[in-house]
């Protein structure tokens, strides 16, 4: 289906349309103040408009549209390369990919939830709409800065596991839902892990004690919050 640009939207321009990256992306002029609710009305078009919603932390700043991954990732063979006994010291040895709870939210509503937070704590109040199969390949359409091709897979992963949806980007932070987070305190260790090896980052900087703390927050906590220096 070919992408199309639903008849009712803020002011905003189309960045892309079909050029080098053979894609459409559109993108609102200024911050909105009820983007949240946009976001949800668009996200209720998507299967007609064929386009993905994300919110961006500032309009001016958009990037060379291009493809998702040009090379496969595996990820658990990745993730695997990068761990090492201190990465995760509750595991003497690999542990595998964390597995999901049985049952979780609805991934549109849970995504919702954090999009309203996100705005509401003025992270990011631009709208962008890119053409995506899935949207955890949004940032790498939108050549978002820290993204490569394992991350893209990881996000891949997150959402095929966990019902992990992309909400926002920010100039280095990237908000993520997840509707179904594991319910098992020894998977909830286990995807820690996969966090931390993803973006050691965010866990420097703002955990003092994070494997004992982030593993149980991760059990309730329906928003994921990366941020690469």
């Amino acid at each position: 289906m070919e992408a199309t640009l639903p008849p009712s939207l803020p002011p905003g321009r189309i960045i892309e349309s079909y050029g080098c990256s053979a894609r459409l992306v559109w993108m609102s002029d200024g911050k909105l103040p009820d983007a949240d609710a946009w976001w949800r009305r668009l996200y209720a078009q998507r299967a007609r408009t064929g386009l993905y919603r994300v919110l961006l932390e500032y309009c001016e700043d958009w990037y060379e549209p291009t493809w998702p991954p040009r090379v496969p990732v595996d990820v658990a063979a990745y993730l695997r390369d990068l761990w090492e006994p201190r990465s995760w010291p509750t595991f003497p040895h690999w542990p595998g990919l964390a597995v999901p709870a049985a049952t979780g939210l609805d991934p549109g509503a849970c995504a919702a939830e954090v999009a309203t937070g996100v705005v509401r704590e003025d992270w990011a109040r631009c709208l962008a709409l890119v053409e995506v199969e899935r949207g955890t390949d949004a940032p790498a359409a939108l050549h978002w800065p820290p993204v490569d091709d394992a991350l893209t897979a990881l996000l891949h992963s997150w959402e095929d596991r966990f019902g992990a949806q992309v909400v926002a980007l920010t100039h280095g932070g990237l908000f993520v839902s997840a509707a179904n987070p594991p319910k098992d305190l020894h998977e909830a260790h286990v995807l820690a892990g996969e966090h931390y090896l993803a973006c050691p980052d965010v866990f420097h900087n703002s955990f003092d004690d994070w494997e004992n703390t982030y593993p149980r927050e991760l059990m309730t906590r329906r928003e994921w919050y990366f941020w690469w220096d």
